[in-house]
């Protein structure tokens, strides 16, 4: 019997990780993987902001490994408001921004703050499979609103007017999205903040792919909520720099907040790592995170078209909707795995042993997830991905659900 925490031993282990584990060990022995598991930029991080960042330690090794408050660099807060100008037309001023010990510990930090024990949060589901795990540990009640292919993964407004605010204290949702790649619509964004302000709920709006976005744009909530009211704003330098090794995230919100989002980012890690704050803002003032953009976007999208007909044309009794951002595909497999009388999990594990193809199931984002795939187009090359569609085809067909 495990002698940890209830606490602790009342959140399951999370299939994602598991898959993740599975990936390496087939690898160690010998099998050529396939992985859609990670959610991680394809492409290196910039050779030139790795140089200067290298030239810069050298100089002074001491002053990018010391200590540094714990709302983090001065000098990277500056520039991440000025970097929110540049790209939103957002004035965020320096003092509202904190930097954080990666995405992760920004979302903890935050429900942490604005939530108490039984409080309710809205979710879109499916969501990031984190949000369920910390609302979990947190012990949040969970108020949901579907996200469906018929409508492009978008919530219905009418069911955000419905529980946000009377029964649901908060609002958790990213754009674009994780697993479902949707950008929402300006609907959809302007009834949150409309309720939001109504009601006096908040609004917890996680921005990592920001950047990532082919087709339409980016859409910036703050600018319905410009002093930042009932808005508290998550983002994590994994994606758009491609350091997510680096454990490098942000939050900024009310100014009445940050002192207690401050505070207890002080109990739990002290300050984000310091050197990943150094090459964060040598990326922001050198222009290397520009250049970053403009080489890997453009690959994306290639990688993302090229994802999108192989598995239409391999897997054609699927659900697939093309997605505009992000880095995922996310197709209903119902008729293929309900035949073979399998949950998502028990699928993607036979999966992952019978091809060495690793997916993520679906359900581990939630309910309406259930018998889809999350799978990631951007950290493989375009033939790869395709090869691994053919031997998910194989596996369906020799299961003869194809």
């Amino acid at each position: 019997m495990s002698r940890a925490s209830i606490r602790v031993k009342s959140i399951p282990q999370n299939p994602h990780r598991v898959l993740i584990n599975k990936a390496h060990e087939l690898r160690r022995r010998g099998v050529k993987v396939y992985d859609y598991t990670a959610g991680q930029p394809g492409l290196p991080p910039c050779q030139e902001a790795l140089e200067y960042f290298i030239e810069q330690v050298r100089k002074d090794p001491f002053k990018h490994f010391r200590y540094m408050p714990t709302q983090g660099l001065p000098e990277l807060r500056e520039a991440i408001s000025q970097d929110l100008k540049k790209y939103g037309g957002i004035d965020v001023p320096a003092n509202q921004i904190l930097i954080t010990t990666g995405g992760a510990e920004a979302l903890y930090l935050t429900l942490a703050t604005l939530l108490d024990e039984g409080d309710s949060v809205l979710l879109f589901d499916p969501s990031y499979s984190v949000y369920w795990d910390l609302a979990r540990y947190l012990k949040l009640k969970v108020e949901t609103c579907r996200q469906t292919h018929e409508t492009g993964f978008n919530p219905d407004p009418e069911c955000i007017k419905e529980k946000l605010g009377s029964k649901a204290k908060a609002v958790l949702f990213a754009s674009p999205d994780n697993p479902t790649s949707r950008v929402i619509s300006e609907e959809v964004a302007k009834t949150i903040m409309e309720v939001a302000h109504e009601k006096k709920a908040w609004v917890i709006y996680d921005v990592a792919y920001k950047h990532l976005v082919y087709e339409g744009e980016h859409i910036w909530l703050e600018k319905l909520d410009p002093a930042l009211e009932q808005t508290v704003v998550v983002g994590s330098f994994s994606k758009d720099i491609a350091i997510p090794g680096g454990r490098l995230g942000y939050i900024y919100g009310p100014s009445d907040i940050m002192p207690e989002l401050v505070k207890l980012k002080g109990i739990l890690g002290i300050v984000a790592p310091v050197p990943m704050q150094w090459l964060a803002y040598y990326y922001l003032v050198n222009g290397f995170k520009e250049k970053y953009l403009a080489q890997v976007l453009p690959v994306y999208k290639s990688r993302r078209d090229a994802a999108y007909q192989g598995f239409k044309e391999l897997i054609p009794g699927a659900k697939l909707h093309k997605p505009t951002a992000s880095m995922y595909l996310f197709p209903d497999m119902t008729p293929y795995i309900s035949k073979m009388g399998v949950s998502d999990v028990e699928f993607t594990l036979k999966l992952a042993e019978s091809k060495g193809v690793v997916m993520l199931p679906g359900s581990i984002f939630g309910e309406a997830g259930r018998n889809h795939l999350r799978i990631t187009f951007v950290t493989m090359k375009e033939e790869e991905l395709v090869e691994g569609f053919k031997l998910l085809r194989e596996f369906l067909e020799e299961n003869k659900v194809l």
